[in-house]
């Protein structure tokens, strides 16, 4: 086998384990880090933090191999998986092998293509009731407002029950997604027993998600209430015996806690910071909601450009363009070589972790050129079909990759076009360029951005600029 390691920076001290500089960067600045390191050694880059040997992987046909066709030689990494378990417990971000093929199968079933317009026709619904509340506006903080939607979009679709503001809940998932992200990373944790403000934090936010989520199980065992939604999924697993028992051998009160935690911290969560993002982004051009508003508004007309197959969503490519430049997933988890490997030319040794931060591959000039700027025409079919595959994971690739990703889009690209509909929106050009990034789990912005909205006049669609909307321009 290949004994050639990787390029990288130099260990200075690697051999007494006291490669604090590398470790600092990655930990304060992990995506201006990640990005020199590319541009300076390439697709493969290797250094050590402490006792770890650290692979970093930014290219498409690497990230392939590690994800998808030799996904078995590199699992989660452990330390990761054990700190998110403190938070979700053995959801289906945690479990590998059997047990997460299981989760996995049957959580699927909440997301096949037939019940797309079940989840199209309630998020319809809130979205109207928000758009009507803005009326009475001339501003709004677009996060908590992603937030407050994706919340009850969320309660409605997947739980069964109608939630209000609930500020405290938000606040709850923010706290155990920072503490399991600061704590994977940290040099040294602390037990959560001890008295500190941040641990105080943390059992508070525990106590509050699992009480309100416990809640709303006993409220849909108690009422007896059927419905085709995640929880009763979980509550009533399709079986051939006792399918109508609660707490089903296959699905334990812990385990039906564990799924619960998790699909509401990695859905609701990751959603609305990525819905602000999409917003603030379309805020700041005129033109894009422009076209955004032409297309949206021919889908309500008797135009022949409404029903045409080879009409592109123009919605859909913004989407797109703003999950690149501000991915959902921007980092995955990192993953560890359970056996000694090679990957391209060089020789990654047993036991070292690979970091894949699918924010540097979405900014690299080979695969997008003028990476920073704003243009959804990328994702047009012949712009998307000329570059190489894999080069957009907003939400990770391969067997592990986000399993919400179709209704996602789907969403997202719905919220969009329905806003648009009905307001102009605007946002200062520099807004974004000034805002301090908050690398996360998800990717926030440091504060809120608050966007003026203006309600548009009806009118009728207006056809004759529609075939720009169906091409690269």
């Amino acid at each position: 086998m290949n004994s050639l390691l990787p390029p990288g920076p130099s260990n200075f001290l690697a051999f007494l384990q006291l490669t604090f500089r590398h470790y600092f960067r990655l930990r304060f600045d992990p995506i201006g880090f990640s990005k020199k390191l590319t541009q300076k050694f390439g697709d493969i880059v290797f250094f050590r933090i402490f006792h770890h040997r650290v692979v970093l992987v930014s290219h498409p046909k690497y990230i392939h191999q590690i994800l998808v066709s030799d996904s078995a030689n590199f699992p989660k990494m452990s330390r990761i998986r054990n700190h998110l378990r403190q938070a979700t417990g053995d959801g289906l971000l945690v479990t590998e092998g059997k047990r997460w093929h299981q989760q996995r199968t049957s959580t699927q079933r909440i997301f096949r293509s037939q019940r797309m317009s079940f989840f199209t026709s309630i998020a319809d619904r809130h979205i109207g009731e928000m758009l009507e509340r803005w009326e009475a506006h001339s501003t709004i903080e677009i996060e908590s407002e992603m937030t407050l939607l994706t919340q009850r979009i969320m309660g409605d679709g997947f739980f069964g029950i109608q939630l209000e503001s609930e500020p405290e809940v938000a606040e709850a998932v923010r706290v155990l997604s920072d503490s399991f992200h600061d704590e994977s990373r940290s040099i040294l944790n602390l037990p959560d027993w001890l008295p500190t403000p941040k641990k105080r934090q943390k059992r508070r936010a525990t106590t509050l998600l699992r009480l309100k989520l416990k809640n709303i199980i006993d409220h849909r065992i108690a009422s007896k209430d059927r419905r085709d939604d995640y929880l009763d999924m979980l509550l009533y697993p399709a079986t051939k015996s006792n399918s109508n028992c609660p707490h089903h051998e296959h699905a334990s009160p812990d385990e039906i806690m564990s799924q619960l935690l998790t699909m509401y911290i990695a859905g609701f969560h990751t959603t609305s910071v990525a819905m602000a993002w999409l917003l603030a982004l379309v805020a700041q051009s005129s033109e894009i909601q422009r076209k955004i508003f032409e297309q949206s508004n021919v889908e309500f007309s008797d135009s022949p450009a409404a029903n045409s197959d080879d009409r592109e969503n123009y919605a859909e490519m913004v989407v797109k363009e703003s999950l690149r430049l501000f991915p959902a997933a921007w980092e995955l988890f990192a993953r560890e070589a359970s056996e000694a490997t090679e990957l391209g030319p060089y020789h990654i040794p047993r036991g070292s972790l690979l970091l894949i931060l699918p924010i540097v591959m979405h900014h690299d000039e080979r695969f997008y050129p003028n990476p920073e700027e704003f243009d959804p025409t990328r994702f047009c079919q012949k712009m998307e079909s000329a570059r190489p595959p894999h080069t957009w994971i907003p939400f990770g690739l391969g067997p592990h990759q986000c399993i919400g990703q179709s209704l996602a889009l789907r969403q997202m690209t719905q919220i969009l076009a329905s806003v648009i509909l009905r307001f102009q929106l605007t946002l200062p050009p520099d807004s974004i360029q000034k805002t301090k990034l908050v690398p996360k789990v998800s990717l926030r912005p440091a504060k809120d951005f608050k966007i003026a909205i203006k309600p548009r006049i009806p009118q009728a669609a207006d056809r004759t600029n529609t075939e720009a909307l169906t091409s690269c321009q």
